[in-house]
């Protein structure tokens, strides 16, 4: 545990070069672990978790990409803005939504080359890493809380729409709406580079469907009003 402690104090500070370093504010640091995959005893009806894959320390936005953030990618690179949700673009606050996966990627570059560091998407074991704030080992984390709750929006709390980036509390790691809010895009696989996942449910789905291993995969050219993205740099 002593050891832990101080890998992930050291950690930190190297967080703290990278904001000296201009990068982003909003970039946090994952420690690194285990991801764990939890399977059913159909026998006794427990659920025992296997680490089975081994996750390096990553920073992950501590929102999702905002209208704001990406209306100025948008300026930048001189492309239209994505179709307008039946809200609008109106608040900046809002994550961005509509669009593909592809412009997700796009978008990652575009900070790449802002920022001279390499942005992309998460994969969707880093996603539900984080989202559990590295927790495989008990069902005691944030996002494993009763609905309605201060962390997430859900169809139960949302009015229809999406709120605001920051509108909600965040989780252990300070990283907010991993869970509800807009659906997020995560990196292909080679296995089937078409059809990326997108992770966390939406402000559209009920409380089964905004859970850390929420997930589902749509063709990377879909548009939807509730599917939008985070970065991380590995």
């Amino acid at each position: 545990m002593r050891t832990r402690l101080i890998i992930f104090t050291l950690l930190l500070s190297i967080q703290g070069t990278f904001a000296q370093n201009n990068l982003p504010v909003d970039m946090i640091l994952v420690p690194e672990g285990f991801f764990g995959t939890q399977v059913s005893d159909s026998v006794t009806g427990s659920v025992k978790t296997h680490l089975t894959q081994e996750i390096r320390s990553f920073y992950m936005g501590s929102t999702e990409v905002s209208i704001q953030d990406f209306q100025q990618f948008c300026k930048d690179t001189g492309r239209k803005m994505p179709p307008a949700p039946e809200w609008g673009w109106g608040d900046p606050k809002l994550p961005i939504a509509n669009v593909t996966y592809a412009e997700a990627i796009e978008y990652c570059n575009w900070l790449s080359k802002q920022y001279e560091e390499t942005f992309t998407l998460p994969t969707p074991e880093q996603w539900e890493y984080a989202a559990r704030s590295t927790n495989f080992d008990t069902p005691d984390f944030i996002y494993n809380k009763d609905l309605p709750n201060a962390f997430v929006v859900y169809i139960g709390n949302s009015r229809e729409k999406p709120d605001c980036i920051t509108c909600m509390q965040p989780n252990e790691l300070g990283l907010y709406s991993m869970c509800g809010n807009v659906w997020e895009w995560t990196l292909a696989g080679e296995r089937d580079p078409t059809n990326p996942a997108v992770m966390g449910g939406s402000f559209f789905e009920d409380a089964n469907s905004v859970k850390v291993n929420s997930k589902k995969k749509f063709n990377k050219y879909l548009r939807r009003q509730d599917v939008g993205f985070r970065v991380v740099i590995n």
